[in-house]
C-alpha cells in the first residue's frame, strides 16, 4: 500500500486555516475507525512547561482545531501526555495553553503517567505503555517539528515516547543511553503501538532548528503535516528540513519494517522538491555513533576527540530540574548552590539539555567537531 503524507502551507496560527487543513487531512481517511469510536485521545508534544511562543510544545491552536473537529462529530475528547522528567503535569498543561482549552471546550485533560500501563514485549524487549491507548478508540499523535540533540530530528515517531509513563522514560534513557540503542527502542515502541495510532500530525507552523528540542531557535517554517504513517510523515518532514534518511537513526529501519520506499510516498506535487534552505541542522547532525567505521585501533583516541557533552552554563537559575531528571544521578549541587555534571558518570543522553526550561544546559563540542561541521 502506498503511503500518503498531506502537507499544508500555513504561515500563522490562524484557527480558520488550520481547521480547514485538519478537515481535509482527516476527512480523506478511508477507515471507519473514527465513525465507530466514541472516545478520542489527542497526544501532543508536551516536553515541559514551555509557553507556546517557545516552539517547544505543540501549539494550542493546532490542538484546538483537532478538538473542534472531533467535538463536531459528537466524540468524547481526551487530551494528554506524560511530560519529561519530574515536571508537574498541571503546571505544564497550564503553561502550554492546554488548560485554557479544557476551560473553553468540554474536553478532559489526562496524565499518561498516572493512568496505569501495559507492559508489551517486542523482540525480547519489554516496554511499558500507558493504558489510555487502549481506553480510547482513536489516538491522534500531534508532534512538533524540531531538531533533536540525540536523535537529530524529532517528529511523529519520537513523540510517541510520551506514551511511556512518568519516570519510566528516565529509566529507559539509562538503559538505552546512546543514539543507536535509543533509536532501536523508538523503533520497537512504534511497532508496539502503531495499531493504536489513527493519525499523525506534525505542527511545523513554527518549529525549531539549532539546538533542539528545547534550546534551539523558533522558526516560522509555515508547514502542517499529516499522515496515517508515522515513519512516512517523518521521512518527508525530515527531508524538507534538510536531513537525509541516514541522519535520523531510527528512520531507515522503521521504513523498512513497514515496507515503505521513501520515493513511493505520495505527497502534494508542489512539495516534491520543497526544501527549507536555511534550516540550522548542523548543530545536531553529527553523532558519535555515526563514526562506527573508525578503525578499532583509533576508536579510543577518536572518542576523546569527539567528547560532546552537556555542561551547566552561566545562565543557570538553580531550579533543580536537571538534578531531578538525570537518569544516572550525574548532576549534583555544589557548595555555591549551582549544579554540576560529573562527566565520568554522564551518559550523554542529553535529558538535562532537553528539559531545562531556562536553556541553561549547554553542549560542549570539541574543535574537531566544529571543523567537521563546516563541511556538512
Amino acid at each position: 500500500m502506498r503511503q500518503k503524507v498531506s502537507i499544508r502551507k500555513i504561515d500563522t496560527y490562524n484557527l480558520t486555516e488550520i481547521e480547514a487543513a485538519v478537515n481535509d487531512f482527516l476527512g480523506g481517511l478511508k477507515s471507519s475507525k473514527i465513525s465507530r469510536s466514541k472516545r478520542i485521545l489527542i497526544k501532543p508534544n508536551t516536553l515541559g512547561a514551555f509557553s507556546p511562543e517557545k516552539a517547544v510544545t505543540t501549539h494550542p491552536v493546532v490542538l484546538e482545531a483537532i478538538v473542534r473537529y472531533f467535538l463536531d462529530k459528537g466524540k468524547e475528547v481526551w487530551m494528554g501526555d506524560s511530560p519529561g522528567g519530574t515536571a508537574n503535569v498541571d503546571a505544564v498543561f497550564k503553561t502550554c495553553g492546554y488548560a485554557a482549552l479544557a476551560e473553553k471546550y468540554p474536553i478532559k485533560l489526562v496524565n499518561l503517567s498516572t493512568s496505569g500501563f501495559r507492559e508489551i514485549e517486542i523482540e525480547g524487549i519489554k516496554i511499558k505503555v500507558s493504558e489510555l491507548l487502549w481506553k480510547c478508540g482513536v489516538v491522534i499523535n500531534v508532534a512538533k517539528y524540531k531538531t533533536h540533540s540525540l536523535m537529530a530530528y524529532t517528529g511523529a515517531m519520537k513523540n510517541l515516547y510520551g506514551v511511556i509513563p512518568g519516570m519510566v522514560k528516565t529509566e529507559y534513557h539509562k538503559e538505552y543511553p546512546d543514539t543507536l540503542s535509543f533509536a532501536r527502542l523508538l523503533q520497537l515502541l512504534h511497532k508496539a503501538v502503531k495499531s493504536r495510532i489513527t493519525y499523525n500530525f506534525i505542527d511545523g507552523i513554527v518549529g525549531m532548528d539549532g539546538a533542539g528540542p528545547s534550546a534551539g531557535n523558533p522558526r516560522n517554517f509555515g508547514l502542517l503535516f499529516g499522515s496515517t504513517s508515522a515513519p512516512s510523515v517523518d521521512a518527508v518532514a525530515s527531508r524538507i528540513m534538510g536531513f537525509k534518511i541516514g541522519d535520523v537513526p531510527y528512520l531507515s529501519e522503521a521504513l523498512h519494517e513497514e515496507g515503505i520506499l521513501p520515493s513511493r510516498i505520495a505527497i502534494p506535487t508542489s512539495f516534491r522538491n520543497y526544501r527549507i534552505e536555511d534550516a540550522d541542522i548542523r548543530t545536531v547532525k553529527l553523532r558519535k555513533e555515526l563514526l562506527v567505521h573508525v578503525p578499532a585501533f583509533a576508536k579510543k583516541t577518536f572518542k576523546k576527540l569527539y567528547n560532546v557533552h552537556p555542561f551547566v552554563g552561566p545562565d543557570c537559575k538553580r531550579c533543580g530540574i536537571c538534578v531531578k531528571s538525570c537518569p544516572v544521578k550525574a548532576i549534583e549541587y555544589q557548595a555555591d548552590g549551582y549544579p554540576k555534571i560529573d562527566q565520568n558518570i554522564c551518559i550523554k543522553c542529553m535529558c538535562c539539555h532537553e528539559l531545562c526550561p531556562h536553556h541553561s544546559i549547554e553542549i560542549y563540542k570539541p574543535p574537531i567537531m566544529k571543523l567537521i561541521g563546516r563541511f556538512i
